[in-house]
């Protein structure tokens, strides 16, 4: 998952909920959601999708997919440069 952009912060801040509250409603630790958020740990799918649940928006809101498959996209180009 480290391709892919986690959203925490923006989605917790837009829907006006503090680390300490997500972590109530979630049953994470706040230490964790921080993180999460600073990216220096990334959530398993499991853990996501509570986030998620936790903050009313689906697992593709807190999860930025298309950023994941525009890199993914690049390094696959990149790889077949290489071959020629």
């Amino acid at each position: 998952m480290k391709d892919v952009k986690f959203n925490l912060r923006a989605v917790r801040r837009s829907k006006k909920v503090t680390q300490i509250e997500l972590a109530e409603k979630s049953g994470i630790a706040q230490q964790t959601l921080s993180l999460y958020e600073r990216g220096l740990n990334t959530p398993l799918l499991d853990n996501a999708k509570i986030l998620a649940d936790a903050l009313g928006v689906s697992l593709d809101e807190l999860v930025s997919i298309r950023e994941a498959h525009e890199q993914v996209g690049k390094k696959l180009i990149k790889l077949s440069k290489k071959g020629k």
